[in-house]
């Protein structure tokens, strides 16, 4: 609730007129502000078109991975190299294109609201109950009722009874290729009104109609000033998770294509060197095998900075407000972070060992402790990159396990339950 503003010193008060002139003037700034979050949103909205680019990018990166991976499989080499430049490759790819499904249900939300149809609290199975049915989160406009006195209302009642004007939202004709009976249709659905067939009924469809478009009947400007503050609330909360995810999105598809172009480039060269012509018919060779996986090896802390970076700029550029471990105290803030952080950690066990595994098959105990060498340097870097991570690994593992269910962190507390008995 919006804290009420102390009241003036007395002998200083203010007229009615004064407070609806005040209410009429932030009403004025609170559209300039709403069109300025919205133009960011679509802004963002275009945006969420990059992961176009994943595939303009690296259109020869699948075909090439999978000519590794089959030729490898099909030559009966080690599992442990199949398996973990085949994981690495598939999480790479996979978490931009998740990061972007994700960035387009943040954008629904901020764009979408839903109308409240309905008793609150009515049984599912009640006709009555509460019914879920979208609409744009700006709704319809309506002219406040406490504007008008009785002869701009009579003129206002005319308008609005004008053939033209209802035709906007009801067709004028009964000829109107069975529009009534769908509307009628969808209404009984939704409501379980029954509206008269015909002409007689228009007056109850224009009625739903702005229902439908989330027009209220109690259109005050003193209301439409409480709204208007719920609706603003609601875009800031909403915009600042979309660009959080669109920056995290486009740090993370830009690791990725340089990790992808990097081992194609490598599968391209070992094609190149194939006598068999690229048929691999002793199996792909094992030194490539190690580079394709030491790739991936550095992509996991290049992938744990894109995400983390946001969040860490930010905080850089607003000293003396705290430390960068404490965004992490706001779990749905930093879900997708989290998540990402345990995917990458997947990818680099994967990677790490078949840098190992490769690297003992191309060169023997020399190759061994070279993998172990390289593998090392990456688990050490990847720690490098999560400095000032404070989630823990239950904090992590919460976070990816909510987000593949499809639901927003915090998870319920038990110590807040606990607090409340």
């Amino acid at each position: 609730m919006v804290n009420s503003a102390s009241p003036p010193p007395a002998g200083d008060t203010i007229s009615d007129e004064e407070s609806r002139a005040a209410m009429r003037g932030f009403l004025q700034r609170s559209e300039v502000r709403l069109s300025t979050i919205h133009r960011v949103g679509q802004a963002l909205l275009g945006g969420s078109a990059l992961v176009l680019l994943l595939p303009l990018f690296i259109r020869d990166g699948f075909p090439r991975l999978t000519t590794l991976l089959m030729s490898s499989y099909d030559a009966g080499q080690h599992w442990l190299v199949i398996a973990g430049i085949g994981v690495a490759a598939f999480v790479s790819i996979a978490l931009p294109v998740v990061a972007i499904y994700l960035l387009v249900g943040d954008l629904l939300g901020f764009y979408f609201t839903s109308n409240t149809f309905g008793a609150l609290g009515a049984s599912p199975d009640t006709p009555s109950r509460t019914v879920f049915n979208p609409r744009f989160v700006i709704s319809g406009l309506g002219f406040n009722n406490d504007e008008l006195n009785d002869r701009t209302q009579k003129l206002l009642d005319e308008g609005r009874d004008d053939e033209w004007t209802r035709a906007l939202l009801v067709p004028r004709s009964l000829d109107d290729a069975g529009w009534r009976d769908r509307f009628d249709t969808r209404a009984f659905e939704i409501w379980h009104t029954v509206t008269p067939e015909g002409l007689p009924g228009d007056d109850d469809r224009l009625r739903q109609q702005f229902r439908l478009a989330g027009l209220n009947r109690d259109r005050t400007l003193a209301h439409d000033v409480a709204r208007t503050e719920a609706l603003l609330a609601k875009h800031v909360l909403s915009i600042r998770i979309v660009v959080l995810r669109y920056t995290k999105a486009l740090l993370l598809l830009i690791a990725t294509t340089v990790a992808t172009l990097a081992a194609s480039g490598i599968v391209e060269e070992a094609l190149h060197d194939d006598p068999s012509g690229g048929r691999f018919a002793d199996g792909f060779p094992y030194r490539h095998l190690f580079l394709v996986a030491l790739v991936y090896v550095a992509w996991a802390p290049a992938a744990v900075r894109s995400v983390t970076a946001p969040l860490r700029m930010i905080q850089r550029h607003t000293p003396g407000v705290g430390e960068h471990r404490d965004v992490y105290l706001d779990k749905q803030l930093t879900q997708f972070e989290s998540a990402t952080v345990l995917a990458t950690f997947v990818v680099l066990v994967g990677a790490v060992a078949a840098l190992i595994t490769a690297g003992s098959q191309t060169a023997g105990t020399a190759g061994l402790w070279l993998g172990i060498t390289f593998g090392g340097l990456g688990v050490g870097l990847w720690i490098l990159a999560l400095s000032g991570y404070t989630a823990g690994p239950r904090q992590t593992l919460t976070a990816l396990t909510l987000l593949t269910r499809g639901r927003e962190a915090p998870a319920a507390s038990n110590e807040l339950r606990r607090g409340r008995q």
